[in-house]
Order: structure tokens, then C-alpha cells, then sequence
């Protein structure tokens, strides 16, 4: 195991993807950069796209630099999704084993796949990604979302952290910098050799046998960019302009020798989404996951800065509505043990009705609590109103 790709004798296919990787650098913080890793000049690519990104609704009237830190995020997290998939093609097409959750090898074999390519590109990539679980996270706890334990996926917060986790164990004075600063506990940085070692080498170990060497014919990969409808078509000339899935069929040419050809493909969807169809032979990506990450970088920024706050009332019910699904209770079984009557527990939760003590100390009972603090959680609350779950992105 290397850092210096020689685990990807190929590797310079997506090395030279110039105009999506070096735009990435732009954001690193200086303090955590050598000499090497210094920004550089934006390739003309990235420059258009960014040029092209002006032109959405939600970036009108931004600065420059806004349209490239935005850009940035989007490409390091299409990139991260790319890779992602290619992990579960890579699984089913070469016949591996799995141990553990087939969703949290993916995204090991994504973050691996960028470590071992050791360029300054490839580390803000993991960046972007891990800075987008982490967003995620943000804003589904500032909107009150429930976390859905259920998931074949993991929480964002803990994907975030693995991704972050993976890079300070690969090398820990490069990285533990953004490991302080994200705060995560030295003796859980000290433990993170360890999952970077075992992913590391358990990812070696099943692709050994599926190396492409350097005489043997590239499996044919083709690329498709569809229609980018409506206010999609935009993600289409952006990731046209970049060479986005180009970068990732090379890659994957280049190092692998694959069963059979096959395609990768963004188009529009409906919804976000991209997922390894087994039966179609294609990688299939959707511009609305694009959307969805612009939405997310702008969403997040601008629910830290909003001003109004959410009425007590709604806050305390947001609250009461999260604890007693906490107790597996549904909302008149919490009416019943309250000793409150169930039309005023709906219109209570709907924000509809202002708890006087009294009822608050019934409930607060009911929940096994105190009573102050069921109001000090509304009165400290400073986030906007809840909103509707947004759909879940599928198998990223």
C-alpha cells in the first residue's frame, strides 16, 4: 500500500482532468497547504462553467468566487458520487466480497481511490464530499428532519466523519489539521490508521486480480450526456464543459479489466439520484443531484444568516412531536398518559396552540421530564421552521 498511486499505474486519467481538478484547490485553507499544494489558476474549463453557473437563478448578483467555491462543491461531490457508484459496479461486476454494508464499502473505495491518488486534486475532492455530509447533516437538524436510523445508508454526520476519518489515517500530519477542525477526538484520530488500513488493503486484495496491465485492451466505456431539461440544461454544459464523465470512464478503463463494456450516464430524472444498473449495464447519474447540491450549499448558508426565528410555539411543538417518537409514542397515546385531550395534542402540534404551564407540566411527565426543560428547548432554539423532508438521494 502506497501514497505515491503506484497502486494505480494508470492513474492520469483523472489526474489530468486539469480543469475540474485544479479549480478544487481554490478553497484550502493556506495555513494547510505546502508548497506544492498551492492554489493554481483555474483552466479555462472550470472558468466557463463557473461563468455558466452565473446564470442560475440561485447565483444571480453573486461574486465570482462564489460561482467557483459553488462549482467546487458540486464537482467534488458529483466526482465522490461517481466513484461511489463505481465501488457497487466494481462489486457486482468483478464478483466481491462484502463484508458489512455494501453502501459503506463504496464510499471507502471512493475515498481509498482518491488517497492513493495523492495529488492536491484528488484531496479537495474528499474535502467537498465530506463537507457535503456534513451540510446535510446541518440542514436536516435545522429543519427538525428525523434521522432515519433504518437506512442501508449511514447518518450523514457519521459518512462525514469516515470520510475525514479514513484521510488522517492515511496520513495524519497532512490531515489532522482538517481533523482538529472538524473536532474530532485525538483518540478516535488515533484509531482511524487502523479503518484506513483495513479498507485499504481489503480494496487491494479483492482488485488485485482485476488490474488492467499495461498490454491488455481497455474495456470499452461510453459516456452519455442527456438532456439537461429546463433549468437542468445548465448541469449539462457545465459538466460537458468540464469533461466530468469522461475523467471517470478513462479512470476506470484505464486501471480495470471489466466483464463486459458498458455506459455511463447522467440525464434528467425527475429527482435526484444515481445508482449501478446490473441489468443495463450503466452508471447512471442525475442532473437534479447536481441541483441538489447547489440547493444545499446555497440552503445552509442562508438558513446560518436568517433572521427570523421560529415562534415558540412551533419550536416547543417540533420538540414534543420529536420526543415522543423518541418513546415510540403516537401523538394520542401521548394525549392519553398526558391526561390532555387529543384534538387539542393535534392542533398543540401543529403549531396551532401555546402550552400553558400546567399542560406543559403534563407533558413533560408523560415524557418522563421536567417541565423546564421542555421550555428551555423552545426558548434556545434559533432555527427557521421546519420544512417538508426533502426526497432522499437514491443509492448515493
Amino acid at each position: 500500500m502506497t501514497r505515491d498511486g503506484a497502486d494505480f499505474p494508470h492513474k492520469p486519467a483523472l489526474l489530468a482532468a486539469g480543469a475540474f481538478c485544479l479549480a478544487l484547490l481554490t478553497a484550502i485553507p493556506a495555513a494547510a497547504q505546502t508548497p506544492a499544494q498551492q492554489p493554481q489558476p483555474a483552466k479555462p474549463g472550470m472558468e466557463q462553467a463557473a461563468s455558466m453557473m452565473g446564470g442560475h437563478a440561485r447565483l444571480k448578483g453573486a461574486s465570482h468566487q462564489r460561482h467557483m467555491d459553488t462549482v467546487a462543491f458540486i464537482a467534488g461531490n458529483m466526482l465522490f458520487v461517481l466513484l461511489h457508484e463505481t465501488g457497487h459496479a466494481l462489486v457486482t461486476e468483478m464478483g466481491l466480497p462484502v463484508l458489512g454494508r455494501e453502501e459503506d464499502a463504496a464510499d471507502a473505495y471512493a475515498t481509498v481511490t482518491m488517497l492513493k491518488l495523492g495529488s492536491s486534486f484528488s484531496n479537495r475532492v474528499l474535502v467537498e464530499a465530506a463537507k457535503g455530509w456534513f451540510l446535510s447533516a446541518e440542514r436536516n437538524e435545522r429543519r427538525g428532519n428525523m434521522l432515519a436510523f433504518y437506512d442501508e445508508h449511514g447518518l450523514d454526520w457519521q459518512r462525514a466523519y469516515q470520510i475525514v476519518c479514513l484521510m488522517v489515517g492515511s496520513e495524519s500530519d497532512q490531515f489532522k489539521q482538517l481533523a482538529d477542525w472538524v473536532q474530532m477526538p485525538e483518540d478516535r484520530q488515533d484509531s482511524c490508521a487502523g479503518d484506513y488500513s483495513n479498507a485499504s488493503w481489503s480494496w487491494d486484495m479483492v482488485l488485485k486480480p482485476h488490474r488492467r496491465a499495461g498490454d491488455q485492451p481497455k474495456t470499452k466505456i461510453d459516456v452519455v450526456y442527456g438532456e439537461g431539461k429546463g433549468k437542468l440544461a445548465i448541469y449539462e454544459r457545465a459538466f460537458r464543459a468540464v469533461g466530468l464523465l469522461e475523467t471517470v470512464a478513462e479512470f476506470n478503463a484505464d486501471n480495470y479489466v471489466w466483464r463486459a463494456p458498458f455506459t455511463i450516464e447522467v440525464q434528467s430524472c425527475g429527482e435526484p439520484g444515481a445508482h449501478w444498473d446490473l441489468k443495463e449495464h450503466k452508471l447512471h447519474v442525475c442532473y437534479e443531484m447536481a441541483e441538489e447540491f447547489l440547493n444545499l450549499y446555497q440552503d445552509v448558508s442562508a438558513e446560518r444568516t436568517k433572521p427570523n426565528r421560529m415562534a415558540p410555539n412551533n419550536v416547543l411543538a417540533r420538540n414534543i412531536r420529536h420526543l415522543r417518537l423518541q418513546h415510540s409514542m403516537s401523538m394520542e397515546k401521548l394525549a392519553d398518559a398526558a391526561g390532555l385531550p387529543r384534538a387539542w395534542m393535534g392542533r398543540m402540534e401543529a403549531g396551532q396552540e401555546t402550552a400553558t404551564k400546567s399542560q406543559l407540566d403534563k407533558l413533560a411527565r408523560a415524557l418522563n421530564m421536567q417541565s423546564a426543560e421542555l421550555v428551555a428547548l423552545a426558548s434556545s432554539a434559533d432555527m427557521p421552521g421546519p420544512a417538508p423532508m426533502p426526497r432522499r438521494l437514491k443509492k448515493r
